[in-house]
């Protein structure tokens, strides 16, 4: 996963018009407990279930999250979904989008797809219905499972915008004990499908595609949670020990240059201090008052060289100086040795009065 997804957990809502298209095909027909194990902010088992008796249940690992999917009337387990203790055979539906990505560990690594569905697939009461949306590429690694423990499997293919980038598909199913044939038949359904078939063939997700799904009842069900409390842990980590001594390895401070020197500097003492960043920090006083921060900045100057019929190019390295500055009264200013585009310009850039912060 790209760093910019890890930093939201490989967080991807599903799109509302998918939800939508979901909720059609599933019937209601009696007060049921259903579940979302990575429920985000809820939006999307609140689509699926809109207008139904049904009793919402999520797990989420993002406090912030979990804390918006709970006011939605949704009991949120605030936590790791693998930390989390359910009775077996407890829920009536389970939807699952898992994030797209691998384990990390010192074997194996399989993907988050099929290890969210191994766990979980246990919450659901026999006869219950399983709604797993997934990347098209990931649905071999999955097949184990869904051809062993489910029957009257589909798989349609979503046409969102959002949902076409990441290729995304929706598998319906009914938990039952599958044995002998209709296990292999499963599994040439998949096989047929994943690995000899294409995204683009797969019958498209809407309304009427296929008849409801019917979900059954079920009581109340009971999540408790023993993994470690993540929240409380980060906010007394700043006041350990250890993090006392890790800290100074982790986040080192800044060079700071006190008192004054020995002798007058010179202009070539003064760059120095600057490019090594000595002289960033807070200078003037009333509206003079700026602050100063100094960056190197690396340029590469390419040439080409004739040899004959051939051409040599070469790439040449050169470090420049740049200094922002940030005024008072929220005006900017850049300055560097790049020359101005205009006589009237300024040798550095400033933000006009109007669009100052």
């Amino acid at each position: 996963m790209r760093n910019a997804a890890r930093l939201k957990m490989g967080y991807y809502p599903l799109p509302e018009s998918e939800g939508i298209k979901l909720r059609s095909l599933l019937s209601y027909s009696q007060p049921a407990s259903l579940i979302d194990p990575c429920v985000g902010q809820g939006a999307a088992l609140q689509v699926i279930t809109k207008n139904s008796p049904a009793r919402l249940y999520g797990v989420e690992l993002d406090a912030e999250r979990a804390r918006i999917a709970g006011s939605k009337a949704i009991e949120t387990v605030q936590g790791n979904t693998f930390d989390a203790i359910v009775r077996s055979e407890s829920f009536s539906l389970l939807y699952l989008n898992p994030p797209y990505d691998s384990e990390i560990g010192s074997i194996a690594n399989r993907r988050m797809e099929a290890v969210f569905l191994e766990h979980t697939y246990r919450w659901l009461a026999m006869e219950g219905v399983l709604v797993f949306v997934i990347p098209f590429e990931r649905l071999h690694d999955c097949v184990g499972v869904l051809s062993s423990h489910f029957a009257g499997l589909n798989v349609y293919r979503m046409t969102d915008p959002d949902s076409v980038q990441y290729r995304q598909i929706a598998v319906f199913g009914i938990r039952r004990e599958v044995r002998g044939y209709a296990v292999e038949n499963n599994k040439r359904q998949f096989h047929t499908i994943g690995l000899y078939g294409s995204f683009q063939k797969l019958p498209e997700l809407e309304p009427g595609v296929c008849a409801p799904y019917t979900v059954p009842g079920s009581d109340t069900v009971e999540i408790s949670y023993r993994g470690l409390p993540y929240d409380l842990l980060e906010d007394l980590l700043p006041q350990s020990g250890a993090w006392r001594q890790a800290a100074p390895l982790l986040l080192p401070h800044d060079d700071i240059a006190t008192g004054r020197p020995i002798t007058p500097l010179h202009g070539g003492h003064v760059g120095l201090l600057c490019t090594a960043g000595l002289l960033n920090g807070v200078f003037g006083e009333g509206d003079d008052r700026h602050i100063a921060r100094w960056r190197s900045v690396k340029h590469v100057m390419t040439f080409v060289e004739e040899d004959g019929d051939a051409q040599i190019v070469h790439h040449r390295e050169r470090w420049t100086n740049e200094l922002r500055l940030v005024d008072a009264d929220g005006r900017t200013l850049k300055l560097t040795e790049t020359p101005a585009k205009k006589e009237e310009e300024a040798d550095g850039e400033r933000t006009p009065a109007a669009r100052a912060a």
